[in-house]
């Protein structure tokens, strides 16, 4: 059975790497349609993004940056209105082969999954750990906001891939990298677009439990995402991202953990505590790189 299928790639500040993803993939004999989503970019990325030569491109511009989900969620509507079917969502610094591609679109015509992806590996040719990831709870993020905490439970917050099992389920996929059923995409309502960015995967996974839909990792396709690059052009210091994060993980529990008064009032002040150690550790970093450029 052969499906349409859409990809989706939403830019902000990053038209070099959202070109090269967006040209690459539109050349791809299993990928219909490529919507490049900018999302108000400051550094003319959509004057640059428009002029993509290539029948298959679509480039549109936000009037604002809502953040990553509000891109992807405006992404699946242009699809939708081009008959897509399947759609692969991606950030600017992932590149995936036309060979992969396929093993995931193969297991979405042979499964009832709604959601796919394949092994994310690093620019090394390392795969990242861990491959699966659980859906963390409320307990979880609050530890993370600790340094040690940190250190003694990471390993704990993977799930043992096996190689062969053609679709292993999962309780979430990680959001760089994704494929969605269009269809039950847009009738959990997408992502949530209160959360500008991280954690969007998490709130998909949510939504799509609670549909009783299903979300799985195909153990022999693959992706290489460079992790943060886009964002570190935006985002330089780490404090920045993690405040980010943490803004993104309180609103989900929120929201769909429902937590009541004070779990939220406990975890918001530990993220207080553990930004200020991000904060003192890019001071230091910076006054390093000072020293060493003197």
């Amino acid at each position: 059975m052969i499906m349409k299928t859409g990809f989706i790639i939403v830019n902000y500040n990053s038209w070099e790497m959202t070109e090269k993803l967006a040209l690459k993939t539109a050349s791809y004999k299993n990928i219909d349609a490529v919507v490049v989503i900018d999302n108000a970019s400051t550094d003319g990325s959509y004057q640059h993004l428009k002029n993509m030569s290539h029948k298959k491109l679509h480039v549109f511009q936000n009037d604002r940056n809502g953040g990553y989900s509000f891109g992807n969620n405006y992404g699946a509507i242009i699809c939708r209105r081009l008959g897509m079917e399947i759609v692969f969502i991606a950030n600017p610094d992932v590149w995936v082969g036309e060979a992969h591609i396929q093993k995931i679109l193969d297991r979405f015509a042979d499964s009832g999954y709604s959601v796919l992806s394949g092994v994310e590996y690093d620019a090394y040719g390392n795969m990242c750990r861990p491959p699966l990831w659980k859906r963390r709870q409320y307990w979880d993020d609050f530890g993370d906001c600790f340094f040690l905490w940190r250190c003694c439970s990471r390993k704990n917050f993977g799930i043992e891939l096996y190689q062969n099992a053609g679709v292993q389920r999962a309780e979430m996929v990680k959001g760089a990298f994704l494929a969605v059923r269009l269809e039950d995409f847009l009738d959990v309502e997408g992502f949530d677009e209160q959360i500008f960015l991280y954690c969007e995967e998490r709130v998909l996974a949510k939504k799509m439990e609670s549909s009783g839909r299903k979300i799985g990792i195909v153990a022999d396709a693959q992706y290489t995402h460079t992790h943060s690059a886009s964002i570190q052009k935006t985002y330089r210091r780490v404090s920045q991202q993690m405040g980010i994060l943490y803004q993104s993980r309180l609103y989900y529990h929120q929201k769909y953990s429902r937590i009541g008064r004070w779990r939220y009032i406990l975890l918001a002040a530990a993220m207080k505590v553990s930004l200020l150690e991000y904060q003192i550790r890019d001071w230091l970093r910076l006054r390093k790189n000072y020293k060493e450029s003197q």
